[in-house]
């Protein structure tokens, strides 16, 4: 249901963890869903969360008030097409200041400042179609995202691919899916970092 990622500076003297939570909530048009991600939010104190599968076409900050603590002052979506899909983004400004770079349908960008150390960081949420057209139009985007061998990047999402068969909590499994995925994780330079909660795959860039 929701995993966590900490983050910490390199410096000793400046260390500071954050916590992410992650969360694919298939919809968020209810007094309980709201509540249950509010709840969540407090729980694993996080200073971002990342929610996909939306289902929502618009976000305000009145409806954010029902899902999330007050501190989460600032948030960005990707709106959902019909009734599938859809992304919400939002962050604690005393923690981090964030300048979104880009959305599109399949992510949200955002440029992190830590208010704490000054550290910059960038955080790409992930929501990958399950099949179609628009699912190569995924793997085409991602795979050809530029990521700069210096920068501090953070991938993390729900992909609808697996990097292995024991990845999946059923049996069977498609080969090809497992190629296409770990070609794009190669390509990307992107290593895999340890969560909290329910496995899901999240990945950063080196």
């Amino acid at each position: 249901m929701d995993s966590n990622t900490n983050l910490n500076s390199s410096t000793p003297s400046l260390n500071r963890n954050w916590n992410i939570l992650n969360w694919n909530i298939k919809g968020i048009n209810s007094e309980d869903k709201c509540s249950a991600v509010k709840e969540k939010i407090e729980e694993c104190a996080c200073s971002i969360y990342y929610i996909q599968e939306t289902k929502r076409d618009r976000f305000d900050h009145s409806f954010i008030k029902k899902l999330a603590p007050k501190r989460f002052n600032k948030f960005a979506f990707s709106p959902s097409t019909g009734t599938s899909g859809g992304i919400l983004l939002g962050w604690n400004n005393s923690v981090f200041s964030g300048e979104v770079i880009e959305i599109n349908k399949f992510s949200i960008s955002v440029n992190f400042s830590s208010t704490h150390n000054g550290h910059n960081w960038t955080l790409t949420t992930v929501y990958g179609p399950c099949q179609g057209p628009e699912r190569d139009e995924f793997v085409h985007w991602l795979n050809n995202m530029h990521i700069d061998d210096e920068a501090n990047w953070m991938l993390v999402g729900d992909f609808n691919f697996y990097r292995s068969l024991s990845d999946r909590n059923k049996s069977g499994g498609n080969m090809n899916d497992i190629m296409i995925f770990n070609e794009v994780i190669n390509n990307l330079g992107l290593l895999e970092i340890p969560l909290k909660g329910r496995k899901h795959m999240e990945q950063y860039a080196e």
